[in-house]
């Protein structure tokens, strides 16, 4: 029998109901109270690119169901434009196979598309429930990230799949000797002149040249000037490694990852986000990455993004490899706009899309 629900927008006073659905949508993660507070206003308060907007589903007084839009500043040909990013879709257990995803994502389309906010994105997990709801509701499929990942401790990473000891040993053995030798054989990048790699707290305003110097190699993506990379990853309190690599006072490129323990015990560390001006560049920041990782006692390296040749070049020879069979995040797409074909923002090849870009944290 479904339950008659309403739907409003969200409240001040509402983010503690939010806190309650949460915790029973992800049972498993850690539920720190101040911790979640201060993410989520990070999210939806703090955001240089505007305040986001909250649908709810309620029942008898409590929260059942939500879908937010955070804003973001996105380059579509040679226009930037304000666009939406969908996030926190959540339904609360007992509420389920009711509709009331489906009926929040519409409601959100609706009153953001009254407001001329035309152009979204989500990040959906492929095949999941969720990305069946956004192609239901008027989204559409554009591509799938492709996985990218470099072992740095064979032991810990096969320890952590394989349970037979004897098994193990064979494997590890295996791994050093000829995967690192043939799959992820690693080849040192080209030396830059005067180029300098440093970890820093956050950015300056040099970036901006940067992103006015590399943005028109791309069809579509998240503008990154000083205010968006800043609020993403230095004030964002989620301990990300922010490399920059800079020529006589000029950035020529940087690189943002993050360690991480996860659930079965070993080191990974995410590569987010990476821009340069140059290959040679390019290059020179991921193998500062790797080492970095290294120094962190990172098991395992994972770079999962939507990019042209270059950067699957550069991968490849930092040691890289990609699986066909294992994915990442799909991409999907929502446009109510008659100016920008749907056949232009529905091509992958259009766009760099890259973990960072998503509300991955």
């Amino acid at each position: 029998m479904e339950t008659k629900y309403s739907i409003r927008t969200c409240k001040r006073e509402d983010e503690m109901k939010i806190f309650e659905l949460w915790k029973a949508v992800y049972p498993e993660s850690k539920h720190d109270q101040e911790e979640w507070l201060t993410w989520w206003r990070w999210k939806y308060e703090k955001n240089p690119a505007g305040a986001g907007r909250i649908w709810l589903a309620e029942h008898d007084g409590k929260i059942v169901g939500q879908y937010g839009f955070i804003f973001m500043d996105i380059k579509v040909g040679d226009k930037v434009l304000k666009a939406l990013q969908g996030a926190d879709s959540m339904t609360h257990p007992n509420y389920r196979r009711q509709g009331i995803n489906l009926t929040l994502i519409r409601h959100a389309l609706d009153e953001t598309g009254e407001a001329g906010f035309n152009i979204a994105t989500a990040f959906p997990v492929h095949a999941s429930t969720s990305y069946a709801i956004h192609i239901k509701s008027g989204w559409f499929h554009v591509g799938t990230m492709q996985l990218f990942f470099k072992p740095l401790n064979w032991n810990n990473v096969i320890k952590a799949k394989v349970k037979n000891k004897w098994l193990q040993r064979v494997l590890a053995v295996g791994g050093r000797l000829i995967f690192d030798k043939m799959l992820f054989k690693t080849h040192n990048p080209p030396t830059v002149q005067g180029l300098h790699i440093n970890r820093v707290a956050s950015f300056d305003d040099r970036i901006n040249t940067l992103w006015a110097e590399t943005s028109t190699r791309h069809m579509i993506m998240v503008v990154r000037n000083e205010r968006y990379l800043n609020w993403r990853y230095s004030t964002a309190r989620q301990n990300y490694t922010i490399l920059v690599g800079e020529k006589a006072n000029k950035i020529l490129g940087y690189l943002v990852l993050r360690h991480q323990i996860v659930r079965s015990g070993i080191v990974v560390s995410h590569i987010f986000d990476l821009i340069a001006e140059s290959e040679e560049v390019m290059h020179g920041l991921v193998s500062s990455a790797v080492e970095n990782c290294r120094l962190n006692n990172a098991d395992l390296v994972i770079y999962s993004l939507m990019a042209g040749k270059t950067y699957r070049r550069i991968l490849k020879r930092s040691g890289f490899i990609s699986v066909p069979f294992i994915k990442g995040l799909a991409l999907a797409a929502y446009s109510s706009s008659s100016s920008i074909p749907k056949d232009f923002l529905s091509d992958p090849e259009n766009w760099l899309v890259q973990i960072g870009d998503s509300d991955m944290k």
